[in-house]
């Protein structure tokens, strides 16, 4: 009996381990198929995204909807308005190639016995033709002009040609060409015989003036310059008022227009009102410290009128303050394909926030939009009237989190460079 039960117990063992070793067998044959089926089967599934990754797919959907919302407005002045005054520091190089040529043709002037007979024969031609005693006196320069006064008295551009020949090495650049333009110490191109004037304007007073066609003159507009002493980085409002004079005589009308100007004469920001408004602002932060000059001019060739002009510190508490530019190299939109940027900034619940946005050089309308992590519009705003600048003005934030500004342009074809501010 015992061996009997010894045998079943080793077939029940063999058993066994024969089951054992063919599963054994089947499952190093099995895994492998199973794995190639894996990839297959694995796209059926997807893997579930962080709030990180899940917000730009969401800010880029609200981005997609915005043309829908907002449709472009086009800027209604179109005519771009050049500054009036020269950079300061180009004019000396401008002024060394001019005057090689006054010298060029005085020394055609300078020897009128050698070469140069078409110039000097009319003019040498007369007292030949007199008598001799005009040779005696050609080595001084100011008789030669009155000898020819007295003998004709009709012709006076003579004597002017013989003044500006005869001081050759002195004062030849000034009276250049004989169109009446002329040259400040500050490099300014003057449109006519007249310099500007510039005036002082502090932090305190309004100053007030008339726009008088007497006045400077650039493109056929009057200006009239004011200066103030800033600061670096110092953050400056200036506001021009037109006047809405409507008076049948001595009418003082005018829609006035502006640049600020660094102290080499660069254009730091230009300004004007709309088509309804006559007031313009502007909020610069200056780059360096030294002289700077606002222009103030009409918007319309050959307008004048009176206006006010006044300049503050801006005490706003910036929480973002940079410069940006739409152009070929940004992200566009897929239904117009206008350019934009995007500025993420963290907020909390119930915060009230403004941005705003300039044109620096009027090229475009800016249209901004601001929208939360899950791209949802909290506010929007679009400069309607054709205007150069455009705020969002004390939006409310719902909630702790990303907040995202979208700077685009109103019309698609329009882009340029542009400043963002966030208080």
């Amino acid at each position: 009996m015992a061996g009997q039960n010894n045998q079943k117990y080793r077939k029940r063992m063999n058993l066994t381990l024969l089951i054992f070793a063919s599963s054994v067998a089947i499952a190093s044959h099995i895994l492998p198929i199973s794995a190639l089926e894996l990839p297959t089967l694995s796209r059926q599934f997807q893997l579930a995204k962080t709030p990180d990754e899940r917000q730009p797919e969401a800010v880029q959907q609200g981005i997609e909807q915005i043309p829908a919302a907002e449709p472009p407005v086009t800027p209604q002045r179109t005519q771009s308005i050049d500054s009036p005054l020269q950079v300061s520091v180009p004019p000396p190089e401008s002024n060394s190639t001019l005057q090689p040529a006054p010298t060029n043709s005085t020394p055609e002037a300078s020897p009128p016995e050698s070469n140069p007979t078409p110039q000097t024969a009319p003019v040498r031609s007369n007292p030949r033709e007199t008598n001799s005693p005009p040779r005696n006196s050609n080595p001084t320069p100011q008789p030669a002009p009155v000898r020819s006064n007295p003998r004709e008295t009709n012709s006076t551009p003579q004597p002017s040609q013989n003044r500006s020949v005869s001081p050759t090495p002195g004062r030849r650049q000034t009276p250049n060409t004989n169109s009446g333009r002329s040259r400040n110490s500050r490099g300014v191109a003057a449109a006519n015989s007249r310099t500007p004037n510039y005036r002082n304007i502090n932090f305190v007073d309004i100053a007030f003036g008339i726009l008088d066609k007497r006045d400077f003159q650039s493109q056929g507009r009057p200006y009239h310059f004011y200066q103030f002493e800033g600061r670096e980085n110092q953050l400056v409002q200036i506001r021009l008022l037109g006047s809405a004079d409507q008076r049948r005589s001595n009418n003082l009308s005018l829609r006035p227009y502006m640049f600020l100007l660094d102290p080499n004469n660069n254009v730091i920001l230009k300004r004007g009102g709309g088509e309804t408004e006559r007031d313009a602002f502007i909020f610069a932060r200056l780059p360096v410290a030294g002289t700077y000059t606002i222009a103030v001019t009409s918007q319309n060739p050959g307008d004048t009128g009176r206006y006010s002009l006044a300049i503050r510190d801006d005490r706003a508490s910036y929480i973002l303050d940079e410069t940006g530019e739409l152009s070929q190299q940004n992200l566009v939109l897929k239904q117009n394909g206008t350019p934009y940027n995007v500025k993420e900034f963290q907020g909390k619940k119930n915060q009230l926030v403004s941005i705003r946005v300039d044109s620096v050089n009027e090229e475009f309308s800016p249209y901004i939009v601001l929208l939360n992590s899950q791209g949802q519009k909290i506010a929007a705003n679009s400069d309607r009237d054709g205007k150069y600048s455009t705020l969002i003005d004390r939006a409310r934030l719902p909630e702790d989190g990303t907040y995202y500004i979208v700077v685009t342009s109103s019309n698609p074809s329009q882009r340029g460079n542009y400043r963002l501010t966030l208080f």
